[in-house]
């Protein structure tokens, strides 16, 4: 009976020991664990290298959700800067067509760059209140920007009303000048 119990026992250590070792792995080692730890300046310093970047994407017309019934088209890549990239959704929602940029960052080194939408300070993150979003057709004419929205990350978004929505059909570009461009690098790395 002795033996069973230190059986059970030394079981239980090596089951804890696994699941620490791999949440320790995943929190320091991982993208995913990285960019959290960098977007919270937690172990990482977070500096300024460059203000409102121009950002110019060309929406294919494939990608636009014409038809209400018609599925959201969702994490379509349409760019790679500064070891970030932007993933696309589209939701026609009846009352306009929604676009989401989202921001997924590569952050497998303990240095590197990234984009964000926000100025970082010592006491966290702050964000543009409004999206400094230009939309123009494929002949570069502008044309005007529904509801804008900013986040949740560095993400940002717009609608397009169904009266602009013929300027589309055969794409659009998307200029957006709020992100920044930041350097990161560990703490112990310095």
């Amino acid at each position: 009976m002795n033996q069973k119990r230190w059986t059970i026992l030394l079981f239980a250590v090596l089951i804890l020991a696994v699941i620490f070792i791999y949440q320790y792995y995943t929190s320091n080692y991982t993208n995913e664990g990285i960019a959290d730890k960098v977007l919270n300046q937690d172990g990482y310093t977070v500096t300024l290298r460059s203000e409102h970047i121009p950002v110019e994407i060309f929406v294919k017309p494939e990608w636009i959700t014409f038809k209400v019934n018609d599925p959201m088209k969702q994490d379509i890549r349409v760019a790679e800067l500064h070891n970030s990239n932007l993933l696309l959704d589209v939701l026609n929602r009846g009352s306009d067509i929604y676009f989401t940029f989202k921001t997924t960052f590569n952050m497998e080194n303990p240095s590197g760059v990234f984009i964000y939408n926000g100025i970082f300070h010592e006491d966290g993150i702050s964000t543009y209140s409004s999206a400094n979003v230009r939309l123009f057709d494929k002949n570069m004419r502008e044309f005007s920007v529904g509801q804008t929205g900013v986040g949740p990350g560095a993400s940002f978004s717009f609608g397009i009303d169904p009266e602009e929505q013929k300027l589309i059909r055969e794409g659009f570009y998307v200029k957006y000048d709020d992100f920044n461009v930041y350097n990161y690098v560990k703490d112990s790395f310095k």
